[in-house]
């Protein structure tokens, strides 16, 4: 199946999904493959690591490396979220770019949120604030 353009002399009156046979079969002469044209794509939604970090506060970022501290004396449930927060960490200082797009990253902001290390909202703006220029990756 493609795109068929229906023809009345030069215009096009109708556009069509068929093959090629059922064109010529219904409109002997009068039609002509449409041209594809590619649709705008948007880059994808990754920024830089430092720009990532950028999109948090200062008083933000001191609150989830306080939360990241490991305490031995604390709960083990609350020893377990300051590990996971720190593997989350980890994982963004290893990546090679931060991709607003991946599901678990987003997970991990709004876990931050749910955690009361970010204020009400925060979350939603952290990962769909328009990328600018200067924080998108221009790697390979």
């Amino acid at each position: 199946m493609m795109r068929i353009e229906i023809l009345d002399g030069e215009t096009v009156i109708n556009t069509i999904l068929a093959d090629e046979e059922f064109a010529e079969a219904q409109y002997p002469g009068a039609w002509r493959v449409a041209a594809v044209q590619d649709e705008p794509t948007s880059p994808p939604p990754h920024i830089t690591k430092l720009a990532f970090r950028n999109r948090f506060t200062r008083a933000e970022k001191v609150a989830i490396e306080m939360a990241a501290l490991d305490n031995p004396a604390a709960p083990l449930a609350q020893r377990q979220q300051a590990a996971a927060l720190r593997a989350d960490l980890k994982d963004q200082q290893d990546a090679t770019y931060i991709d607003l797009g991946r599901a678990d990253l987003q997970a991990g902001v709004q876990a931050l949120e749910a955690a009361g290390l970010l204020a009400a909202g925060r979350a939603e703006q952290i990962l769909t604030a328009p990328i600018t220029d200067i924080e998108r990756y221009k790697g390979q």
